[in-house]
Formats: structure tokens, C-alpha cells, sequence
């Protein structure tokens, strides 16, 4: 399996890293605007080529698979070009920036022989695929309510272009949508940031879904890194509760009331989710674990919530 990446940046080495590992793939190129970001991740990790520009090495290459981790504006022009030679893309979150993009990224992968698998990395960890069995059984009921923080530390305002929304709520949208479900009804939608204006800010979103469950979603981008909180997420149903937090446990409330410890390892989850790639790519089929629809509903609620924030009112995905 001979594999690209776009992206030597922060997320793009851990790739790297454990792409570089597996004794079934040939990492063949990398590429990165700073081409000495490329050449520094090429030699560290014995990969023969590097680039500046993804697209060129991509077409000059013709890898089994592209995987993009560069900014996000970037991602659908890259992944669009692979496309078209019909090479699968795994697309780092955002996969685009907009809800039109990624339908178009969406035509682009539907014209072709290639596939879009969304980089929501939180589906393969093992911690919260055993959250959101627990939140969808009748031992929590008829879901009444999704609760996420997922706060940063402020070195997020200057390192990223994209909006916290875009960037980091994006997951706990994702998250909600999966134990819930991608209900077809309307959604309302306010939010609100403080301090305006800023992305060193705390975001705070109230969702309504067209099932009647309402989401609670916060992101602040304001902590010093020594005293950021754990991510951490609710489900309140009909019957009971279940809640994880990332340090290491599940707690549900209800008739069982009891904590399981976790763990959540994001190295595992990282290569569950290469491994889903790989295997797809090898089997010419569609990703099944979490899909360009997907990301595609929650790129619908995230514009809406952007919208809500510039105008301050209710909007609707």
C-alpha cells in the first residue's frame, strides 16, 4: 500500500508516525507548504519524497491513498485533485470549510472511483464507541439531552486559522449527531462567544434537533495548557444518564448506577482509523465507520452555528 501525506505539521507527523510503523504500507511522499517542515518529517522518518506542493506530488507519485492534514481551507482543492486520478483521501476535520465545499467534495468523490473518509478520529476510539452504546440503550432511554466541553489551551488562537467551531467544537458536533442520530427535522440553533470577535474566546452553542434532544456544546480557547479540563460529555435520556470523561471513566445514573474506568488512547484510535482506511482502500469499498455524510450534517450544524455567532440570533441547519 503506497500512501501520501499532505501536511508535516503537528497532526500531519502523527500520521506520519504511525503510518511509518506498519510493515504493510510504503509511505512514499510528503508534502508541506514549508518544505523544510516535509524534508525534517522525510528524513526522520525514511520517507524518499518530499514536496511543497501536495497536488503536484500527488499527481507525479499516484499513491494507493492520500491522507490530508494540512489547514483546513486547503483540504478540498488537495483532496478534489486525488479524486479525479481516482485515489481515496482520508480528510482531516474539517474535511472543508463550508457545507457547499463539501458537497462538492462529495460530487468530486461520486464521479470517481475514489472515496472522502472523514479524520473523526473520536469514532475509532474504543472509550467513546462504548459511551454511545451505552447512550443509545434503554438503560438511558429516549435521549433528551447531548452535554460537551471540550476546552484549549490558548495557543489554539494563535497556531490555527480556522474558527474554534470549525476546529474543535467540530468533534463534540460530530459525537452528538452519532448518538443521536441525523434526524431530517428542522434545528435551531443560538450561539454566542465571549470576548467577541476573538478566537481566544469561549464558545457556547444551544442546539435543538428536530427529534425534540437538545445539545449543550462549549469551547474555550482561553487556558493556560497546565490547567485545561478534560473533555468531557453527558447524555441524559428518559431513564437515566451516562457521561465520559477522558481522564478515565464512564459513569451512568439510573436502576445500575456505576463507573467503569477507561482508557482513551488516541495513538489506538488513530491507527483504528488508518486501518479502516487502508482496508478500504484495499477492498474497493465506501468507509462505513464514519462517512462524508457524516461529516457533511455536522458541516450543516457548524455553519449555522458560525451564522448564529455573526448575527446573533436563531438560525436554522
Amino acid at each position: 500500500m503506497r500512501l501520501v501525506v499532505a501536511g508535516a505539521g503537528a497532526f500531519g507527523r502523527e500520521h506520519i508516525r504511525l503510518l511509518s510503523a506498519l510493515a504493510d504500507v510504503d509511505l512514499v511522499g510528503i508534502a508541506d507548504l514549508d518544505r523544510t517542515a516535509a524534508q525534517q518529517a522525510a528524513d526522520h522518518f525514511d520517507v524518499p519524497e518530499v514536496a511543497a506542493d501536495a497536488i503536484e506530488l500527488t499527481n507525479r507519485l499516484r499513491p494507493d491513498g492520500l491522507i490530508v492534514a494540512t489547514p483546513g481551507p486547503t483540504h478540498v482543492a488537495i483532496a478534489t485533485d486525488a479524486l479525479t486520478l481516482g485515489i481515496p483521501v482520508l480528510v482531516e476535520k474539517p474535511v472543508a470549510m463550508t457545507f457547499a465545499d463539501a458537497a462538492a467534495l462529495a460530487n468530486a468523490a461520486a464521479a470517481g472511483s475514489g472515496f472522502v473518509l472523514p479524520g473523526h478520529v473520536l469514532r475509532f476510539s474504543e472509550a467513546h464507541r462504548r459511551f454511545v452504546g451505552i447512550a443509545q440503550s434503554n438503560e438511558v432511554g429516549p435521549i433528551l439531552s447531548v452535554t460537551a466541553r471540550r476546552h484549549r489551551d490558548d495557543d489554539h488562537a494563535r497556531r490555527y486559522v480556522e474558527d474554534p467551531v470549525l476546529m474543535t467544537m467540530v468533534h463534540d458536533i460530530d459525537l452528538a449527531l452519532w448518538v443521536t442520530g441525523n434526524d431530517t427535522g428542522a434545528t435551531n440553533i443560538l450561539a454566542c462567544r465571549r470576548p467577541p470577535g476573538t478566537s481566544r474566546s469561549e464558545t457556547l452553542a444551544t442546539i435543538e434537533r428536530g427529534s425534540g434532544a437538545v445539545w449543550r456544546l462549549a469551547t474555550a480557547w482561553t487556558f493556560a495548557i497546565a490547567s485545561c479540563p478534560t473533555d468531557r460529555i453527558e447524555v441524559v435520556g428518559e431513564n437515566g444518564s451516562v457521561e465520559l470523561d477522558v481522564d478515565g471513566s464512564i459513569r451512568i445514573f439510573g436502576e445500575n448506577p456505576r463507573r467503569i474506568d477507561v482508557t482513551v488512547d488516541y495513538d489506538e484510535a488513530l491507527r483504528a482509523e488508518h486501518g479502516h482506511f487502508i482496508d478500504c482502500v484495499r477492498e474497493g469499498k465506501s468507509p462505513t465507520a464514519v462517512t462524508l455524510d457524516d461529516a457533511i450534517a455536522g458541516l450543516s450544524v457548524a455553519e449555522a452555528i458560525l451564522a448564529s455567532l455573526e448575527t446573533g440570533e436563531v438560525t436554522r441547519a
